[in-house]
C-alpha cells in the first residue's frame, strides 16, 4: 500500500473526516491495534473516564477545569465539536494547534495505513482519539478528563484503565445501537467500570441497579448522587448562574457559584465534585480539594444553555434528546415560563417527538430550520410534528437556513415581545447559529 503523507493541518483534517465514510462500529480491537502499532501512549497517561447520557460535556468541564486550577496539565478529550475539530484535544484549556495536529494525525495515518483493507481498518472516531492520546502524552499530561463517545463498553475509549469512572446519568438516546431499555443502556455505560477503580454516578432506578451490579462484580465502590453525596441549590437561578451547596463524601462546600445554567448543572457539578473528592485521595492530594470552589466558579461550556444576550435574551442548548430538552425546560421556566420563540433544528435518527413534547409548553412561537449536514431532519416533516404539539396555538414557521432563522427569530421578538429566542437541537444547528451571531456583533 502507497502512503500518502499528509502536508498541513487541513490535510490532517481532510484525512480524519474521510475516515467518516467507516461510519460507527463499536468494538475495541481497531483502536487496541492502533495503539499497539503507536507504542501505547495512553500508557503514560492518568485518566478520569466519563461516561452518560447528558451532561457528559459540562461534567467533564467541571473536572478539568478544577484540575487546571489546582495547577495540573489537564488534557482534555470530548465530542463532538461544536466550532472545529482542534477543540476536541485541549490541554490546559487551549485546543490542539495547527502544528501539533498535523503532528500526530501524520503518524496515527502511517500506523493505520498498513490496516487498511482489514478488519482492523479504524473509523474517524478511533482515529481521533489516538490522536487525542498522543498529543496528551506528548504534552506531558499529568491527568487526561475523557468523555466517551457513545455509550461506553465498546467506545474507543475503553482501552483505558482510569483513576476513576464517572456515568452521569442514564436516559434514552442512540437506541439503535445501545438498546430501546433503559437497563440495556445502562449495562452497556456501565462497561467503563474497571477492576478495583471507584465510580461516581447520578443515575437512578433501573440505570443504578444495572450500574451497581457491575461496580460489584468489578469490586469497585459506587458513590451515588443522592447517598454518599448530594447537593442543594440556593434559589432558582438566573442569568448568572446559580449558588449552591455541596455535601460529599469526606468534606462540604457551601456557597458554591456555577455560570452555568440549570438544575441539572448542579447535579453535574457535585458529580464532578464527588469526583475530584476520590481523585484527591488517588495522589493528587490537597491542591485539588483548594480548588474546587474557584474551578467550579470558572468552568463553562459553549453550546449548552449558553447566553448570547441578556437583552434581548437569547440562548443555545444542544438539547437532541428528550432529557436534555426536558433538563433546558426546566432551567427556562424560572426565566420566563411562558412565550418563548424556539429557533428548532435536529438530526432525523432523534426522538423528535419526545424532544418537542419536553418544551412546547413553554413556546410562544416555533421556527423551524435545517442545519447543514447529512443527519438533520427536513425542516418541513419537523414542523409537521411542531404544528401536531402545539396544535393552533402558537404560530410556526419554516426558515430552512439557521443562520436567516435566527435573524428571524430576532426580528420578531423585537416586534412581538416574546419572554426570549432560544436555539435547540443538534450540536450542527447550535454551532450555525452560534457562528451566526458572532457575525452580528
Amino acid at each position: 500500500m502507497v502512503m500518502s503523507p499528509l502536508r498541513d493541518a487541513n490535510d490532517a483534517l481532510t484525512y480524519i473526516e474521510s475516515r467518516h465514510r467507516f461510519g460507527i462500529k463499536p468494538g475495541l480491537e481497531r483502536t487496541a491495534a492502533l495503539l499497539e502499532r503507536l507504542g501505547q501512549p495512553e500508557r503514560d497517561l492518568r485518566f478520569i473516564h466519563v461516561a452518560g447520557t447528558n451532561g457528559k460535556g459540562s461534567t467533564c468541564a467541571y473536572l478539568a477545569t478544577v484540575l487546571q486550577a489546582a495547577g495540573f496539565r489537564v488534557g482534555l478529550y470530548t465530542s463532538p465539536s461544536l466550532l472545529s475539530f482542534s477543540e476536541r484535544i485541549a490541554v490546559n484549556g487551549a485546543p490542539i494547534d495547527a502544528s501539533d495536529l498535523w503532528r500526530c494525525a501524520g503518524q496515527v495515518k502511517d500506523a493505520a495505513d498498513p490496516l487498511g483493507d482489514t478488519e482492523l481498518d479504524p473509523t474517524e472516531f478511533e482515529i481521533a482519539t489516538a490522536i487525542a492520546f498522543l498529543h496528551f502524552a506528548s504534552r506531558q499530561c499529568e491527568v487526561v478528563v475523557l468523555e466517551t463517545g457513545l455509550g461506553g463498553r465498546y467506545d474507543a475509549t475503553n482501552v483505558v484503565t482510569p483513576e476513576l469512572s464517572v456515568i452521569t446519568n442514564v436516559d434514552l438516546d442512540h437506541t439503535a445501537i445501545l438498546g430501546s431499555q433503559l437497563a440495556q443502556i445502562a449495562r452497556d455505560k456501565a462497561g467503563v467500570i474497571k477492576p478495583g477503580r471507584p465510580v461516581v454516578t447520578a443515575a437512578q432506578g433501573a440505570a443504578l441497579l444495572e450500574i451497581e451490579e457491575a461496580a460489584t462484580a468489578a469490586s469497585s465502590a459506587v458513590f451515588r448522587f443522592g447517598r454518599e453525596f448530594t447537593a442543594a441549590s440556593e434559589g432558582a437561578g438566573s442569568l448568572e448562574g446559580h449558588t449552591f451547596s455541596y455535601f460529599g463524601v469526606y468534606q462540604d462546600l457551601l456557597g458554591l457559584r456555577t455560570r452555568m445554567l440549570g438544575l441539572h448543572q448542579v447535579e453535574n457539578a457535585a458529580v464532578a465534585l464527588c469526583a475530584l473528592e476520590l481523585l484527591a485521595r488517588r495522589g493528587f492530594g490537597p491542591a485539588v480539594k483548594e480548588a474546587m470552589r474557584e474551578g467550579v466558579a470558572r468552568a463553562h461550556w459553549p453550546g449548552r444553555m449558553e447566553v448570547l444576550s441578556g437583552d434581548p435574551m437569547v440562548l443555545l442548548d444542544g438539547a437532541h434528546n428528550p432529557a436534555g430538552a426536558r433538563a433546558l425546560a426546566a432551567a427556562l421556566h424560572p426565566l420566563a415560563p411562558l412565550g418563548w420563540l424556539f429557533v428548532v433544528g435536529v438530526f432525523a435518527d432523534k426522538d423528535i417527538g419526545g424532544i418537542l413534547a419536553a418544551v412546547a409548553g413553554l413556546a410562544g412561537a416555533v421556527i423551524v430550520t435545517q442545519p447543514r449536514a447529512v443527519r438533520a431532519a427536513a425542516a418541513a416533516s419537523v414542523a409537521q410534528q411542531v404544528r401536531a404539539q402545539v396544535a393552533e396555538r402558537v404560530p410556526v414557521w419554516i426558515v430552512p437556513d439557521v443562520a436567516e432563522a435566527l435573524d428571524s427569530a430576532l426580528a420578531v421578538q423585537m416586534s412581538a415581545g416574546y419572554a426570549g429566542v432560544c436555539v435547540l437541537g443538534s450540536l450542527s444547528t447550535v454551532s450555525e447559529a452560534r457562528q451566526a451571531w458572532t457575525m452580528r456583533t
